[in-house]
This record gives C-alpha cells, structure tokens and sequence, in this order.
C-alpha cells in the first residue's frame, strides 16, 4: 500500500498540560509560553498559528501549526475558520508587539484596540485559563464524568458550593437525572429503529485478554495490508479475510475493550496508515459495544474504520504528503479518496449499506462544512458520525512523525468544543465514557508528583482507575513500576487521598510504553 502520511506539524516546543478539571495553579508555566485567540479575519503574516477552531483533518493544512507566510495561507485560514490561537513564542517579533500592545490596551470580544490592526478575544498563558475550551465545555464535561459516581460529598464542600453561586462565582445544581433523560433522549433519536440494544459485560480481565487483543490487531493490521496490495494490483479483494479480522477484533473487544485499546497505544510508534485505521476501527466498536448495539452492528463499524480511507490509495502520494498548505485545487483532489475508495470497494463486492454509508460520511460534519456533499445534521447517518469522531480522536493522541501527540484527556475535550459543529454531543459524551477520559494506556500524573500508565478503567467512577506508578515524584523512574488502584483511596505524604492531577501525552518526561510494556516487562508486571 501506498503509506499515506498522517496530517504533519513543525515540532515547536510542547505547550504546558492542563489539568483533568483546572486544579493546578499555573504557577509553573513560563510566562512567555502563551497562546492568544484571534479572529481568522485578523490572522496575519508573521503569526505562528497553534491551533483552530476545527480539527486539522477538516482543512488543507497538511502542517498542524505553521508560520503564516504567504497571502493564500491568510486567505484559507479566513475561510476555513472563525477564530485561530497564535502561539507568540513562535511568531515574528513584530507581530509578538502587536499583539502584547492589544494584551495591555484590553482588547476582548467588544471592543478592538485602536492601537492594533487585529481584535484579541482572549489569552492562555496558563493551565487554567486556556480559552481553547469554554466555560460551558469544562462544565459540561465535569457533569459528565460524575453521573454514575454516587459517593456523598462532604458538608464543606457542599456549603462551598452555595455559597460560591450566593456571590455569582459557582455553578447553578443541575438535576442529573432530567439532564440524563435528555441526553438519552437525544442520543435514542440517532439510534436505529428496532435495534435491541443490549449491556454488555467484561467476560475477562484485561491481563487475561491481551494476548488475544494482540493476536486481533496484528491480523486487522496484515488483512489490511493485504487488502490494499489487492487494491493496487487491481485484484479481487478477499473480504472474508478482512471481516474474519474484523470479527476477531469484535470478540476481544465484547469480552474485554481496554485489552485492545492498551495493544492500540502500544503501536503508537506504527505511523502507517495501516494502524492508524485499526485504531479508529477499534475506537469506533468502543463507542458501539458502550452504545449497547448487537454484535452484527460492531462488525459493521470496524469495517468502516478499517476501509474509510482506502481510496487514498488512488490519490497521488506527492499531495498526501506535501509539507505545507494544499492548494484548492490539491484539496479537491484530496477529497476524491472517499469516492474512490467506494468505487474500488464496488469492483471486488458490494459492502453492506450501512457500511457504505458510514464510509462516505466520515469526513461529513453536522455544521454542512465536511465533505464530500455537505451533509447537514440528520441527513449524517450513525455510522458516519461515529466514524468522524473515531477518526479524528484517533488522528489527535497518535505520535507521528514531526508531531507532537495530544494528550487523550486534551483531545477528548477538543471534541467537546467542537461539538453541535462538527460533531454530534450526544455521541461524543458517550465516546468518552466509552474510552474513558484517561483511556487505557495513557500516561498521567498523580497529584504525589508520580507519573503512571492507566491501566484499566473504573466504570463507575471513572477518575479512579487502577493504574502503574512509573516514576518517584521527581520524575526519577522506579527500577520496579507499582501498581495502584486508585478506587481503593491510597494515601499520598500529606495525608489526602491520591488523585490524577493531568493527562500527559506520550513520551512526556521521556517516558514511552515500550520501556515498561515490551514481553519482559509485561510479563513481570503480569500484563501478558
């Protein structure tokens, strides 16, 4: 197969993590480290753009995070967003003044300095003021990850609470179980009609799990490989070959997701196509095993994840490869790969519809800005909204050559922003509790210092999972990794109850998986 390459970044210095629910005081984020919110419309030359408000996947800009150079790349970044985050460590120093004069004179969403030439919405220069996510986002997601946590709180804490909405600063009480109904309201709506959905248990543990969990993804991973060289050659795909794949990747994920989902973050090295697709199968059966949709749905979404972006195979391999902006007409032809990969489908067998539909609407997003027609809210079926987040998840938290990984917690609330635009709420609330906010394999630190791997979630409090304790708290690795559950309430030195402070993205501290996970170590830590 043609090995297409995964949308690249220049590898500017990584920005600060923030914390899982703004915890951390932001102390210790040089002050230089900051990224500001501009209108796409003020976007100009000389300004490093960090960041937009859509996910990269959605535009021509085969960089994720470039200097502004040239008129045509002022010109798409208006069209393809409202707003950008400019990073002002990495932009010239004449355009570094300008947006600091605009900082001191107080430009906000009203009011444009008379000094600037651009209006400043807002500025992140600490964990917890990142403006990347709104108010509304980080409150809603709190929501969200407590409503199957029935442990009291405390009278204190309870009292804080009043009174901080007495003086205007707190949250209005939500009814969980009126917003829980809605929200299965919505999400039922989507669903298809007279599906039983059904719950589905954990049948093994993840240590009992993983060799299948591994054999599953090494042979979604060669059915793929096969299945584009038949492709290139113009021979006859061998379907049952890769819905036998696909099956067996179901199986392990039915008995046990987590098993499979540790495998995928093993491979993050793997920055073929190949992998990258089993990923995003692999996520979007998560999503359809948390949703409760019989077995024959979750073979179905695994085979769009597997196919969606085989047509890439007959796009050229110079544009989907080419370090800079595309052109107009470069995009177009980008696109096509959804459309030719269908066809090429179609002169081997004819895919099941919904499977086709899923892989026509991947990049479909419910604002009507996807493509390749422009689908608006209802007329995206399931399977492509499900495969659109998959995909971009996917894309975000995966280590790829000259780029930097999102941490999952990170891209996990990105989706969040991004939702009611491109993305559907309803599924991306239950994509995270299906993956978890730090899913398996993820690296975090603790609230001791220490960093560990997570190892297996808690499905019912899901900020407490059992994880691997890898480093002491000054970062220094442990020559023996310990385990810990952090449902049980371990204690750290100060008495309190350990806690995940953040998400970190792979290789954070110069950790990565493979020091700890290669067969040797699995084993000790009985992993395999």
């Amino acid at each position: 197969m043609t090995q297409v390459a995964e949308k690249k970044t220049r590898k500017p210095k990584a920005p600060p993590q923030r914390a899982a629910l703004d915890e951390t005081d932001g102390s210790d984020v040089p002050a230089q480290l900051k990224r500001y919110r501009l209108a796409a419309t003020d976007v100009a030359k000389g300004m490093f753009v960090a960041e937009l408000d859509r996910p990269w996947l959605d535009t021509p800009f085969l960089l994720q995070g470039f200097l502004v150079e040239t008129d045509d790349e002022v010109a798409t970044l208006r069209k393809f967003s409202r707003f950008v985050f400019v990073d002002i460590e990495l932009s010239n120093p004449e355009v570094v003044e300008a947006i600091r004069a605009a900082e001191i004179k107080g430009g906000d969403e009203e009011r444009r300095p008379s000094s600037s030439s651009f209006r400043l919405l807002s500025t992140a220069s600490s964990p917890q003021r990142d403006k990347r996510l709104s108010a509304s986002t980080r409150a809603h997601f709190r929501r969200m990850m407590q409503p199957t946590d029935r442990r009291p709180r405390g009278f204190l804490a309870r009292l804080l609470d009043r009174l901080l909405r007495l003086v205007g600063l707190g949250e209005a009480p939500v009814d969980r179980e009126a917003d829980a109904r809605r929200r299965r309201a919505e999400l039922r709506k989507c669903l298809p009609e007279g599906v039983a959905l059904r719950r589905y248990r954990d049948r093994r543990t993840v240590e009992e799990e993983l060799p299948r969990a591994q054999a599953a993804f090494t042979k979604s991973r060669q059915a793929l490989e096969q299945t584009v060289r038949d492709l290139t050659r113009g021979e006859t795909i061998q379907v049952e070959r890769l819905s036998g794949a696909v099956d067996d990747m179901v199986r392990s994920m039915l008995d046990n997701p987590d098993a499979l989902m540790w495998v995928a973050r093993l491979r993050d090295a793997d920055e073929s196509t190949y992998a990258h697709a089993v990923k995003v199968a692999l996520y979007m059966v998560a999503l359809g095993r948390h949703l409760g949709l019989p077995k024959e749905e979750l073979a179905k979404l695994g085979m769009v994840g597997i196919l969606a972006d085989v047509g890439k195979t007959r796009v050229p391999r110079a544009l989907l490869e080419k370090p800079g902006m595309l052109t107009d007409d470069e995009y177009a032809i980008v696109k096509e790969h959804v459309r030719l990969g269908i066809e090429a489908l179609h002169e081997s067998f004819e895919p099941d519809p919904e499977v086709e539909a899923g892989i026509a609407q991947h990049h479909e997003r419910l604002d009507g800005s996807g493509y390749p027609r422009g689908l608006k809210g209802d007329e995206i079926g399931l399977f492509g909204r499900i495969a659109a987040i998959a995909d971009s998840f996917a894309a975000m938290i995966t280590p790829r050559a000259y780029a930097n990984p999102t941490a999952a917690q990170d891209a996990l609330m990105n989706l969040f922003e991004w939702a009611g635009s491109s993305f559907h709420e309803p599924l991306v609330e239950q994509f995270v509790q299906a993956v978890g906010i730090f899913p398996t394999g993820s690296f975090v630190e603790l609230s001791t210092g220490e960093v560990a791997i997570v190892l297996a979630h808690n499905r019912v409090r899901r900020l407490e999972p059992k994880v691997l304790v890898l480093t002491w708290p000054d970062k220094r690795p442990l020559s023996t990794p310990i385990e810990r559950n952090l449902l049980e309430r371990p204690v750290g030195t100060d008495g309190r109850p350990i806690r995940i402070l953040r998400g970190l993205p792979p290789g954070a501290f110069g950790l990565t998986m493979h020091d700890y996970y290669g067969n040797e170590m699995a084993s000790a830590n009985g992993l395999l």
